[in-house]
């Protein structure tokens, strides 16, 4: 046996190196691959941290090397449809408010026509444009007078520019039943009653109205007595609410001419 280990020492020795080797071979092998195994590629992630990536859009939660589907904001679908509801609720509203208010307008405000006559009472006649009247030959009559007896009632307004003008009795021309043609219009005989018996007369056109304006009778003008003085006609006991130019007289109709103090209050005129 002796003879044999001498005899193949040097062979012994190199299988004990092999051998040797080959385990620590093994041995280092073995983790170096489970190393490999552990160690992540670089063409990998190199983190599993979780990153937060927020866009106008969407915000999505992303793990480095998975792959995650972007999440729909339920808030930016939901908002904007509800804002459009929103806007489109507010301006119906203020249509609305809009109608109620021009509705509310038309029922405290009365209609007026394009020469700014208010609706006219039920059982008075409706004015007669100037351009349309058309006058005959045929005869008809009326009672016609013309007064400033409210001067007179307040004689604290007489200065001196009128006191050589106005009536002892009030009366610049005392009624009287006169014949007049047919479709003549208030204005027209007031023109024809103070010609025919000298009574001045000043007057002027107001396109606005579509009506002859008097500005004064028998030298007494408006506002000779005040702010709110003037001359105002009447019709079988009713002022009408437009000028003399578009009134047509009827027959057996009475016009009075009076001059009044404070806008027509004082001759009974009703302005509610």
């Amino acid at each position: 046996m002796i003879n044999f280990i001498k005899k193949y020492k040097i062979a012994l020795i190199a299988c004990a190196i092999a051998v040797v080797v080959l385990a620590v071979a093994f041995i280092f092998g073995g983790n170096s691959a489970n190393k490999s195994s552990e160690t992540p590629d670089s063409t990998q992630s190199v983190t599993a941290s979780t990153e937060t990536v927020t866009t106008s859009e969407t915000t999505v939660n992303a793990t480095v090397g998975t792959t995650v589907q972007p999440t729909t904001d339920s808030t930016a679908s939901t908002t904007q449809p509800a804002t459009e509801k929103q806007n489109q609720n507010t301006v119906k509203q203020n249509n609305k408010t809009e109608v109620k208010e021009e509705q509310k307008t038309a029922e405290t405000q009365p209609a007026t026509d394009k020469y700014k006559t208010e609706p006219i009472p039920q059982g008075k006649p409706k004015p007669v444009e100037p351009q349309e009247q058309t006058v005959s030959d045929d005869k008809i009559y009326c009672t016609f007078s013309i007064s400033c007896a409210k001067i007179l009632e307040s004689p604290e307004v007489i200065d001196d520019s009128i006191a050589d003008v106005v009536p002892k009795d009030g009366w610049i021309y005392k009624p009287q039943k006169i014949e007049i043609n047919e479709g003549e219009s208030v204005f027209d005989i007031l023109l024809r009653v103070c010609k025919d018996n000298n009574i001045h007369t000043e007057y002027s056109w107001t396109p606005i109205y579509n009506s002859s304006y008097i500005e004064g009778i028998g030298n007494i003008y408006e506002f000779d007595c005040g702010e709110l003085s003037g001359w105002m006609y009447k019709v079988n006991d009713w002022y009408p609410n437009y000028g003399s130019s578009r009134y047509v007289v009827k027959n057996n109709d009475v016009i009075e001419w009076n001059y009044t103090l404070n806008s027509g209050r004082d001759l009974g005129k009703d302005y509610d």
